[in-house]
This record gives C-alpha cells, structure tokens and sequence, in this order.
C-alpha cells in the first residue's frame, strides 16, 4: 500500500516538473548564453557579446577589445578575399561555416580570420576565438 502512495506521489512530482519546465531557446539578444548588442557596417548585421567594447570604429570596420582579445569586423565593397598560403602553422582553406561559404585562415588554432562575400561587400571577421566568430555572423 506505501508503495502505491510513494509511486503516485512521484509520478505527480515528475508530470508537475515537466509540465513546468521551460525550454531555453535563444534568440536576438543571446549569443552562446550571454547578452549581445547589435551592430550594422553596410546594412549587415552583426552581433557582438556586451562584455565585449567598442574600441574604433571606421567607415568599413568596427574593433572590439575584452581584455586581451580582439574582434576586428571589416565590410568593404567590393573587396577581394586575399589567399594565403598553408603552412605548418596557418591552414588556409575554402570552407563553410554554416550556412555560409567563405575562406578561413588559422593561425595554428591562436587567431582565426574568416572572410565571405555577402551581395556586393566581403566581410572579413578576425578574432583567437573560433565560436565568437562563428556567433557574430549571425548566420545559420
């Protein structure tokens, strides 16, 4: 009989528990769990976490700085992706990340530099961390 008691009991508190859970689904304004801003260089847009700050900002890039890393973001028109060459230490290679095709740059996984045409304009991304740069694309 205790048994039967301590069952429903608990099937109650599992069906109450689910029933109030939520699920976490990010959207504008998270970016890997944190809070982001938006920012737009020729009508793309960007998306930057807060802790991250403005440092400069150019006609065609914007560069930030948290503590000692750095995310540079670069629109030009009509610019042209620069090729580099493989290396022991850099590993160049046309890729895609997302749903986006570009050409990545590593720099023996301490910098990375991901460049992509977007309409008329080539965005150029530089930052050492990787999931950054693929979370301020903004793409999918």
């Amino acid at each position: 009989m205790k048994l039967r008691y301590l069952i429903a009991i608990l099937a109650i508190l599992l069906f109450v528990g689910f029933v109030s859970g939520e699920k976490f689904t990010p959207s504008e304004g998270d970016f890997a769990f944190k809070e982001v801003e938006n920012y737009t260089l020729h009508g793309i847009n960007f998306t930057v976490p807060v802790e991250y700050k403005l440092k400069d900002k150019q006609k065609d890039s914007l560069l930030f700085k948290h503590g000692k890393d750095k995310l540079k973001i670069t629109v030009k028109k009509n610019g042209k992706i620069k090729k580099v060459k493989s290396t022991k230490k850099i590993k160049a290679e046309k890729t895609m990340i997302g749903s986006v095709k570009g050409y990545l740059v590593d720099k023996n996984g301490k910098s990375y530099s991901f460049s992509y045409k977007e309409g008329k304009y080539l965005v150029t991304i530089k930052s050492n961390d990787m999931p950054l740069l693929i979370g301020v694309m903004g793409k999918d």
